[in-house]
Parts: C-alpha cells; sequence; structure tokens
C-alpha cells in the first residue's frame, strides 16, 4: 500500500478554494491526470468519473466515486473500478489571516500486474501530487 500526503496553504477563503475541486473546468486548470466526468453536474456526493495515469506507455483509467462533500471543508472519494484502488480526501482549513490550509491525503493500492511497478509509479504520483497543489495554490491566487 501507497499512502501520501500533501499540503499547501492557500491566501484566499475556502469559499474561494473549494469549487477548484468540484467544478471540473476549474480543476483541468491546475491537474494534469486527465478526468472524464461520468455523471453531470458540479461534483457531489455519490458523482462518478474516470482518471488516466501512468508513467510512459504505462496508463491506468480508475473509476472514482466521490463518497463525501462538506461544502468548503472536505471532498473524499474511493475507486470502483481499475487496477488500482484509491482512497483519498481533500481537507480544507480556515486560517487566522483569511486563507485556507489545503490538504489532500490518500492510500492507493496496485493490484495485478501494476504491483510490479508500485515503486516506480508510486513515487512519480506523490511527487506529482504536491506539485499539483502548488500549481491549485498559483491558480486559485490568481482568480
Amino acid at each position: 500500500m501507497l499512502s501520501y500526503e500533501s499540503s499547501v496553504t492557500i491566501g484566499r477563503a475556502p469559499a474561494d478554494v473549494f469549487p477548484y475541486l468540484t467544478d471540473t473546468v476549474k480543476q483541468g486548470l491546475y491537474s494534469d491526470v486527465p478526468m472524464r466526468q461520468i455523471t453531470p453536474g458540479i461534483l457531489a456526493t455519490g458523482s462518478r468519473m474516470e482518471v488516466t495515469f501512468g508513467i510512459g506507455p504505462l496508463k491506468a483509467t480508475i473509476g472514482l466515486e466521490v463518497t463525501a462533500v462538506d461544502e468548503n471543508t472536505r471532498m473524499a472519494f474511493d475507486t470502483y473500478s481499475g487496477p488500482i484502488k484509491w482512497q483519498g480526501k481533500y481537507l480544507l482549513k480556515p486560517t487566522d489571516g483569511g486563507g485556507t490550509n489545503l490538504s489532500h491525503e490518500g492510500t492507493m493500492v496496485f493490484t495485478g500486474l501494476w504491483r510490479l511497478v508500485e515503486p516506480l509509479v508510486g513515487a512519480e504520483l506523490k511527487r506529482n501530487g504536491a506539485k499539483e497543489m502548488e500549481r491549485l495554490k498559483a491558480v486559485v491566487e490568481q482568480a
């Protein structure tokens, strides 16, 4: 099992940050993980999407379902299909200065042949997760 955690402090209130987690158009402004929404509308509990990631020719498509949405506070997800079992969540906490401390944490279990590349792919996913949080910070603060 692979565990990850990253966080960033964004100079905007949680209400300004949260839509970047639940609006697929805004999500595309900072994420390099291609996402295809299965259910229409803003992401809510029960919404489904597919994400594709990997390194080079190794690509995995994972079906994700949103398991919790607490506006301006939390969004969580879990897999419903794919070779990697993924559970994750975003937590938003207001800072004293009117900003937001945003953390992203989760676990991944690689199955089948994907277990063989878990160390390589897992390390890349951890690096990209931290970079993605920094890109999110930049996008939200420039908006």
